[in-house]
């Protein structure tokens, strides 16, 4: 899937914002095109909403929320929120700059363009899951069989921990490459003996499959699987105080979900977004772990722990090392800001 282009009506103010700049500079004098030219980037960039990818996840149909209750237009920030049908699409089109932030786990986002984590969404606590046929009771039965999963993203680095806990490695094991979306249909055809997949695809898994069942899932590595919302370096230096409130936005969608006295019309927003039956939905929250701001805190620590997301970036940094996408350990540190968190959290 291509990535969508920026809508054309956004050209006019950024034209308008060239123009002033323009007739400061016939005023002033070329001493100043310089600072001119950094002034017509920012004007551009202040005239445009931000643009944040997201797709089909728990945790981040939490957005859906901030939507449908005008948080952000309440937080003073303007916000497009594109939606992808597809994971792999979303990041196509934050590469190809077509947006401003991601919904991304973390893992994944080390192998893409430049990004800095601002807020941790959650980690997956069961939801992500590594799933058998019929037969097959547990990850030492796969032992010559054919695993089918996207390689190079979260499920294959599932994988990779799942065939470590149970004494086996890849070499133990042939990998079939298959779309997560299709994943249901490659376990159902018999093509593959197992699947690695996460919500929604895992539990339509579970229930097309006869006899299918979840050998190993995230909630046997708690920590190991982090979501964020991660931004452009330079979006972030540009527009901090906007991302600010986008985090502040966030925490304000966990306090209407968590609230009992809102918490079914949250989840009624959620679930209408992937037109899911909101029972349906409720039980599978359960397999994503959210992070509120105390929990966005204890994660963020500099830690090499999978309660960390510094440990499960390290984790992932080592898997990319050994899979030969790219051959020397990353520095962490400048995709991880915790900054924003703290200002809004810390007491």
């Amino acid at each position: 899937m291509k990535p969508t282009k920026r809508f054309s009506f956004l050209i006019a103010p950024c034209t308008l914002a060239a123009c002033a700049v323009l007739a400061f500079l016939m005023i002033d004098g070329p001493a100043n095109t310089s600072a001119s030219a950094a002034n017509t980037v920012t004007l551009a960039r202040a005239a445009k909403p931000l643009t944040i990818g997201y797709s089909d996840w728990p945790g981040w149909l939490v957005l859906e929320i901030a939507k449908a209750k005008d948080f952000f237009k309440d937080a003073g920030v303007e916000v497009e929120l594109k939606w992808f049908d597809d994971y792999g699409a979303s990041i196509d089109a934050y590469t190809a700059n077509k947006l401003d932030g991601i919904m991304i786990a973390c893992g994944d986002s080390l192998k893409e363009k430049a990004s800095i984590i601002i807020v941790l969404t959650d980690y997956s606590d069961g939801n992500d899951m590594i799933i058998g046929k019929k037969g097959l009771d547990s990850i030492k039965d796969l032992k010559g069989k054919t695993i089918g999963l996207e390689i190079n993203v979260v499920e294959h680095m599932l994988l990779a921990k799942a065939l470590e806990a149970n004494g086996l490695t890849e070499a133990d094991v042939t990998i079939a490459k298959v779309k997560t979306e299709e994943t249901t249909a490659a376990l159902k055809s018999g093509k593959v003996d197992a699947v690695g997949a996460w919500y929604p695809i895992s539990g339509r898994t579970l229930a097309e499959v006869a006899g299918s069942k979840p050998l190993y899932t995230s909630k046997d590595a708690p920590g190991l699987i982090y979501d964020a919302l991660q931004v452009d370096p330079e979006s972030l230096k540009a527009r901090r105080d906007e991302w600010k409130k986008v985090v502040g936005v966030w925490f304000k969608c966990l306090e209407y979900l968590n609230d009992p006295k809102t918490h079914d019309d949250a989840v009624k927003i959620m679930a209408k977004r992937i037109s899911a039956k909101p029972e349906d939905l409720e039980k599978n929250l359960k397999g994503t772990h959210l992070l509120d701001g105390e929990g966005n805190l204890k994660a963020l620590r500099k830690r090499k722990t999978l309660d960390t997301v510094f440990g499960s970036l390290q984790t992932a940094d080592q898997f990319y090392i050994s899979h030969k996408v790219y051959e020397k350990p990353l520095k962490l540190d400048p995709f991880v800001d915790p900054t924003l968190v703290k200002e809004l959290v810390a007491k």
